[in-house]
Parts: structure tokens; sequence; C-alpha cells
């Protein structure tokens, strides 16, 4: 299942998905049911946001995890091919996805993976797929660290080891866009795009290096190569680590036991800019980082 909380940016500052304005559940509530082993309720809430207009490409691959789990596979394999082919999904993700070992057995199963893998050659027609496959790589490594680094903040060797792979990451992609630019849309796809972006958010050791790629976003974003959001998130981060106040409110720190926003210039405005960008409201956000991190 794809949470709430992507791998991919949990420790970015933290990137959350926005909550919906309506009387449908949230994806929150989703959540709890998952974790809850609440399966047929987890499969109707997210069915519901897959059908909402701003559903987001996790909610119907969401609803066939749940779906299947339930033990409905008719549904779960048609939820599961309509997302195939609205979506861009990774075949390894369905593949090793535990979720969807109820399925394995059904002969509808490969034919299944044949269609994730037509359509997987059809987006990524024409991106550098090894190149797409390092930037995982980095960024498996990346996530992998925080996490056990969350499980033990107090811990000064997992702190220098984290520190270790930022570097050996900041300096490879230092000479990636040296030699081939920023990797955007169109040279490793969206979520090669987002690792990326990944590994210059955590280039704290080396603000010259992220004030460059902060640069070579703003064109990338003019050009449709890159999302706003992570432009957003990388502005709020060099303004953070010099000390200065942040734009859109993304980046939280710890006070007295709670995470709280980092100070934002011009707060009573801070959800205009983040609308303008595609996030949901500061009050939203918190509320999600506050229940990710609670103990």
């Amino acid at each position: 299942m794809r949470h709430v909380f992507s791998s991919a940016v949990l420790f970015a500052g933290i990137m959350l998905l926005p909550a919906l304005a309506t009387a449908v559940p949230s994806r929150a509530d989703a959540q709890k049911a998952y974790n809850a082993r609440d399966h047929s309720r987890c499969a109707l809430i997210y069915t519901q946001l897959a059908q909402m207009p701003d559903a987001i490409r996790s909610d119907g691959y969401n609803a066939a995890c749940c779906l299947a789990l339930a033990g409905d596979a008719d549904a779960a394999f048609e939820q599961l091919r309509d997302t195939i082919l609205s979506h861009y999904t990774r075949v390894p993700d369905i593949e090793q996805d535990p979720d969807f070992a109820p399925l394995h057995g059904d002969p509808r199963w490969q034919p299944l993976l044949d269609l994730a893998r037509q359509e997987e050659d059809r987006h990524l027609a024409g991106t550098d797929r090894a190149l797409r496959h390092e930037l995982f790589v980095r960024m498996n490594r990346d996530q992998q660290m925080r996490g056990r680094l969350m499980a033990d903040p107090e811990n000064r060797t997992l702190l220098e080891e984290m520190q270790a792979i930022d570097r050996d990451n900041t300096g490879w992609l230092k000479n990636l866009i040296d030699t081939r630019g920023w990797p955007g849309y169109k040279l490793v796809y969206k979520d090669g795009a987002q690792a990326a972006w990944l590994l210059a958010q955590h280039a704290d050791l080396d603000t010259d290096f992220q004030q460059q790629v902060l640069e070579l976003l703003e064109k990338a974003v003019l050009e449709k190569d890159a999302s706003p959001s992570h432009l957003a998130y990388l502005v709020d981060r060099v303004r953070t680590g010099r000390d200065q106040k942040q734009l859109y409110g993304t980046q939280f720190i710890k006070e007295d036991g709670h995470w709280v926003p980092a100070p934002i210039e011009d707060e009573a405005n801070v959800d205009a800019r983040r609308q303008r960008i595609g996030l949901g409201t500061l009050a939203e956000y918190a509320e999600q980082i506050r229940d990710a991190y609670a103990q």
C-alpha cells in the first residue's frame, strides 16, 4: 500500500498530501482503517477518494490493496487495472506489495503485470532508466537511514552515518548536474525527479549547492519539468538553513516536545501561497505532521 506519508518524501520537511475539504472521509481515516486491519472500510474510503475530482494516483492503488486484503478479488483487479491505465504505476510496486499477495494465485495476476509493463514502457519512453534507478537506490538509502535515526534520535553514530550518506549523495548529484543538468521529468520521469529533489533537499551540509539547485528548479518549473511544490520545499529549506523565515511553512521544528512550523514570513498569507502551488492549508499540514510523529 502507498501510505499517505510517502517514503520518498517523509523526511523532506515533511511533504504530506492535503486533506480533502469534503464530507468524504479523509485519507487519514483510510490509513487508520488500514492500520486497524478494517480492510473493508479502508477499501470503501479509498474507492470514494479515487472517484473525487481531486483524486491522486495512490487513492485507486490503495483501494485495490484494501480490496485484495478484504477478499474481494474481482473488485481489486478491476480497481488496479483502472489505476494502471489512468496513472503511471511502477511494476515493482505491484509485484512486491504484500497487500496483493491474495491475488498472486489468480490467473488474472500475470496478465495484469504484463499490462503494467506495457504502460510503464509507454510512460518512460525517452527517459534514462539506468539513471532513474540509481536515483531510487540513493533515495531509498537516504530514507532508510533517516527512519533509523528518527527511531533513535540521540544516536551520534547514526547521525554520522546519515551525514556521510548525505555527503555522498550530494557529491554524486553535483557531478550529475555538471554533466547533464537538472534531472527533471523529461530525463527521469516524475518519480525520478522527486528522488533527485529529495537528495538536494537533504544537502544541508552544502548550502551553496542547494542554492544552485534552487535556481535550476525555478527554471525547470517554468518549463514544466519540475514540481512547483518541490521548489517551495527547497525555498523553505534554504531559507531556514540560513536562519531566515520560510515562505510556505513546509519546515517544522520541535519545541517543548511539540512539532511547530519554523518562523514564517508574512504568516497571515501563508495559506494563499500554499494554495497557489497546490498544497493544503498550514493547519491541515501541521495536524498531519503531529499525527505522523505522535509517539
